[in-house]
């Protein structure tokens, strides 16, 4: 999966549970991109099957949407815990850990949340 389809639907997310909405703009705002290059991933996305876009322009994740995302903040959630706990700097162990969660294998994923449990 793409790199920026998992940070789009984790930011949507992000949104949704903070702001209850999400509309382009926000997006825009969040990742300090155009108009068009938001409306281009946005179509994307509907088309892929992980958003909808309802009558008033409100974003919404699909169930399969919803998954992906859940799955990607895991990851990082997971992986920007043990950083920190291994001592690297919060802010560090943030940009890494948006990184990581990109390409780390389910088996070193599952490794690294079993070790993040004791």
């Amino acid at each position: 999966m793409k790199k920026t389809t998992e940070d789009y639907l984790k930011m949507i997310r992000q949104i949704q549970m903070q702001n209850g909405k999400v509309r382009s703009i926000s997006l825009v705002e969040a990742f300090k991109v155009s108009k068009p290059t938001v409306s281009n991933i946005v179509k994307r996305l509907v088309s892929e099957g992980f958003i909808t876009i309802d009558e008033k322009y409100i974003i919404e994740l699909t169930e399969k949407g919803l998954a992906v995302a859940e799955e990607v903040s895991e990851r990082n959630h997971v992986i920007r815990d043990l950083l920190i706990g291994l001592g690297v700097e919060r802010s560090v162990a943030e940009a890494d850990a948006c990184e990581m969660e990109h390409v780390i294998s389910r088996q070193s994923f599952e490794a690294l949340k079993a070790l993040a449990k004791h």
